[in-house]
């Protein structure tokens, strides 16, 4: 049973019992998640000197700035309780960054600034290669915050083998924990898929559900992965920030859609001029190139969950040695070429918003992984 608070509705406590090297953190925004991380690294260092590593996708979220906001409510939340204090016996009032190290520290009445103990470090996923000569002994704790990012397109190629490659450099042979720390769901998310997290949209709050996930690292060694994905509690709180589906998101284990144009009528109303298969990874989508009858072009895009027949124009992001299939939108016709820019300038309408959301991102990726 989760301990509840005023603030918070996830305890350090609770974090402790579960049992798997990587735990899925998701939930509903302000329920106190990152808070109880934070916590549990901050305690372990003070307790047991141990560090942890602080894990975002780019080096733009890395900067001094931003890591000292994110321990903000450490230092003092909201109701002015300040928890470092407290939890230090008043040695640190503070947390500063100092060439990518993380400390405890001092700030006295003039606004100086003192360092103290090292308890982490940050690291980006995109310049992850930078670490493999560097040694870290003393992380026993992992933190990859927004893992899951509303950004189309954000994700970096291959990042779930790259972010396993960053925790077998930082822990070496040796065991710890990783969190990781979202507050909506994508069916895109590579994690979901990489992992096979396929009871999460079904999972009850408060509730851990156990899944495994076997790879072979860098070396070729084979692991066994235990992962636990930790619903959160809901706070029940309307803030009234959040609307329409956003708001759906946030609040309970929907997938995450946005609003996106549909077709008008039926598609029987319009003359079908050209059809091609997106298939990205396990995600396959039909695309119908249609005429109304005022001469206006559009591209309707449909999931697709039968089997791609022979002589089908395929574009996927997975190597088909057929003649009609090529890895990006690029046209094997004059004529292809300039219906594939309808796409380019985004004249395309959906039968439904999840489509059109995971089509997005899937287009947006394989776009990317073209550059």
């Amino acid at each position: 049973m989760l301990r509840k608070s005023k603030n918070r509705y996830v305890s350090r406590e609770t974090l402790k019992k579960i049992n798997a090297r990587y735990v899925v953190l998701l939930g509903q925004r302000s329920n106190g998640k990152s808070f109880s991380v934070k916590e549990l690294v901050i305690k372990n260092a003070l307790e047991n000197g141990e560090e942890f590593a602080y894990i975002r996708r780019n080096k733009e979220d890395c900067k001094q700035y931003m890591v000292e906001e994110y321990f903000s409510d450490i230092v003092c939340d909201s109701e002015g309780v300040r928890h470092l204090e407290k939890w230090s016996n008043g040695k640190y009032n503070s947390i500063t960054v100092h060439q990518q190290g993380i400390y405890f520290a001092n700030v006295d009445e003039n606004g100086k600034v003192t360092r103290g103990q090292q308890f982490g470090r940050m690291f980006g996923l995109s310049w992850a290669t930078h670490y493999k000569s560097l040694s870290f002994p003393n992380i026993t704790t992992a933190i990859y915050e927004e893992f899951i990012t509303d950004s189309t397109g954000a994700f970096l190629p291959n990042e779930v083998k790259v972010f396993m490659n960053l925790i077998s450099t930082i822990f070496r042979e040796r065991k710890g924990t990783v969190y990781l720390v979202g507050n909506t769901l994508s069916r895109i998310n590579p994690f979901f898929k990489e992992f096979n997290l396929k009871g999460i949209p079904k999972q009850r709050e408060n509730s851990v559900e156990y899944y495994h996930y076997k790879y072979h690292d860098e070396k070729g060694k084979e692991h066994l992965e235990r992962i636990a994905v930790y619903m959160t509690h809901s706070t029940n709180n309307n803030s009234g920030m959040f609307f329409g589906n956003s708001a759906k998101t946030i609040t309970s284990t929907v997938w995450e859609t946005d609003e996106f144009p549909h077709l008008e009528g039926s598609i029987n109303d319009y003359e079908k001029l050209y059809t091609v298969v997106f298939e990205f990874d396990n995600n396959k989508f039909l695309l119908e190139f249609l005429k109304n009858d005022r001469g206006g072009y559009v591209w309707f895009v449909s999931p697709k969950s039968s089997e791609i027949q022979k002589g089908s124009r395929v574009v996927s992001n997975q190597l088909r040695l057929d003649p009609y299939s090529t890895t990006l939108f690029k046209g094997l016709t004059e004529m292809e070429d300039k219906i594939f820019n309808y796409l380019k300038t985004d004249k395309i309408v959906y039968s439904d918003n999840l489509t059109a959301t995971e089509f997005k991102q899937c287009y947006s990726m394989i776009r990317k992984f073209a550059l």
